[in-house]
């Protein structure tokens, strides 16, 4: 018989390459999510704004009078109630973000 070794079996990352291959995998998966996410979560809409230096909201006017409108007066509001000191700047940004949610789920902006 004639000495051959066993085919040996394809190997597999270990250690600091695969923990590196697992983290780009998950970085990967989460700007997919972002991504995708951009439109519909106000904090992601909010956190894209900061990053591009475009306002959110009415002020960048959606084509839809009835979302203008409906933005104007509940984002109106929100800036009344911090003006009047009845909510701080956290919950102010929080309150913002959930009445612009809301103008869009009811009057989606035109495209």
């Amino acid at each position: 018989m004639a000495d051959r070794a066993a085919p040996s079996a394809p190997s597999k990352p270990t250690g600091a390459v695969g923990r590196g291959i697992a983290l780009a995998i998950a970085l990967a998966a989460l700007g997919l999510m972002i991504w995708i996410g951009r439109n519909d979560v106000s904090s992601i809409q909010y956190a894209m704004s900061l990053i591009s230096g475009k306002p959110t909201g009415a002020a960048q006017g959606s084509g839809n009078p009835e979302l203008d409108a409906c933005l104007a007066q509940r984002v109106g509001d929100v800036d009344q109630m911090k003006a009047d000191g009845v909510i701080n700047a956290n919950q102010y940004e929080a309150f913002k973000g959930r009445a612009i949610s809301l103008c869009q789920a009811q009057y989606p902006p035109a495209n």
